[in-house]
């Protein structure tokens, strides 16, 4: 039996169905002052489905849409690092949708400036939309906005060319992905957007429970300051956030390294990938777009790099939507979960604290070198972060730490960890 909100989704168009899933159903009629999308993990205005959808329905239902985009001082990780770059990244938002006429508006939380504001948004909402994103804590807050709440809530994978819901399974190996997929891959590698307009506009709703917060004019270093957050992490000069840098970056690699990546990819000692992991990763450009854009070169280089952009980055996303147990030992096939534990007896000369791994102090000059990379540019080469990673078994106890210290250190430092 459909419901209402089944009979909103039916009317989004066709790209935007396959990727959007209701969360939170309500049995009853949708009503509310406007179509509410709460912006997590795809900070961007360009070819952004969470957003098309979120204008598809609004104007379904002959509302506004209101973007309501918050930073909090509580997610994992949370460092002056991570909070600049994802402000860089809200201010090109608010500027973008101004031009637009959508609403928008961005709360940071810091002293003097806290309380569950969501909740309060959404209950006056006709629906939320929101990024589809298979991790935690994402899992964790979508589900504390559902508790008590009256607004149906619809997910929409703003990640994947290929959406996660259609893969059907979790794959381990990428040429299984790779066979599996290919058919869903060709049927939308190239497929260009169609550009929504909103046919109601309306200004920032009255009575919000937060003051927004300019971005354009606020000094990003002196409001990072005020939040409690780690200090001793500092931002990355040399790698600002934002759509307006990702694409820069991506467009000098495209003109100049795109087709030499193949040969180049594997040697850390030049410049030879496209370093778009972090703006993928906090979701500032369209992977739609850059897959589209790498497809239109013909070269053995742009052939790898669509290989590794859509085959080795979707499979994890699908295996993430796939399996609940994917950030535990459990997750990994069973022949690796064997050969660890054949290992786990093997003489460990020394066993090293975090804050030596950390301060990179190992006395491995490789790795630490690898660590200092880390520390001051928030980034890894490709394969130096697989040798960076698999060091770490040597100098603890058993895999299961060695896990939690690796991931602790990537999403501490790494600009696309968090």
């Amino acid at each position: 039996m459909s419901t209402a909100t089944d009979n909103l989704l039916a009317g989004l168009s066709e790209s935007l169905q396959e990727r959007s899933r209701c969360t939170r159903e309500v049995g009853q009629p949708i009503d509310g002052d406007f179509v509410l999308y709460w912006m997590r993990t795809a900070v961007r205005v360009d070819e952004n489905p969470a957003l098309d959808a979120a204008i598809e329905l609004a104007n379904q239902l002959d509302l506004p849409v209101f973007v309501y985009h918050a930073l909090s001082e509580r997610y994992p990780y949370a460092s002056d690092r991570h909070h600049t770059f994802i402000l860089q990244a809200a201010r090109d938002v608010q500027a973008d949708l101004a031009k637009k006429k959508i609403a928008y508006a961005f709360h940071l939380e810091r002293p003097g400036h806290r309380g569950p504001h969501l909740k309060e948004l959404a209950g006056r909402a006709a629906i939320v939309i929101t990024e589809d994103m298979p991790v935690e804590p994402l899992h964790g807050w979508t589900r504390a906005l559902a508790r008590g709440l009256s607004t149906p809530i619809v997910l929409v994978d703003t990640a994947c060319i290929v959406p996660m819901q259609l893969v059907g399974k979790a794959y381990e190996r990428a040429f299984a992905f790779r066979n599996a997929t290919k058919k869903l891959y060709d049927e939308r590698g190239t497929r260009s957007p169609r550009p929504v307009a909103p046919k109601a506009v309306g200004p920032i709703p009255d009575q919000l429970p937060f003051e927004p917060l300019d971005l354009q004019a606020a000094d990003l270093a002196k409001i990072v300051s005020q939040c409690e957050i780690d200090h001793a992490i500092g931002p990355v000069p040399h790698t600002p956030g934002g759509s307006r840098a990702g694409y820069a970056r991506w467009n000098r690699f495209k003109a100049q390294r795109l087709s030499k990546y193949a040969r180049l990819r594997n040697n850390a000692l030049v410049d030879g990938v496209s370093r778009m992991s972090p703006y993928l990763h906090y979701g500032m450009v369209s992977p739609m777009r850059i897959a589209r854009e790498a497809a239109t070169a013909d070269s053995q280089g742009a052939e790898k790099y669509l290989d590794e952009l859509l085959i080795w980055r979707e499979l994890a996303y699908a295996f993430c939507f796939d399996r609940q147990d994917h950030n535990r030992i459990s997750a990994l096939p069973y022949r690796a979960r064997a050969t660890l534990t054949m290992h786990e007896v093997d003489p460990r000369p020394e066993l090293l604290s975090w804050e030596r791994l950390a301060r990179a102090r190992s006395g491995d000059a490789l790795w630490d070198a690898a660590q200092q990379s880390l520390l001051i540019h928030g980034e890894l080469h490709n394969n130096v972060r697989m040798t960076w990673g698999k060091a770490i078994l040597t100098w603890t106890a058993d895999a299961k730490r060695a896990l939690a210290v690796m991931i602790d250190l990537n999403h501490r430092y790494a600009l696309d960890g968090s």
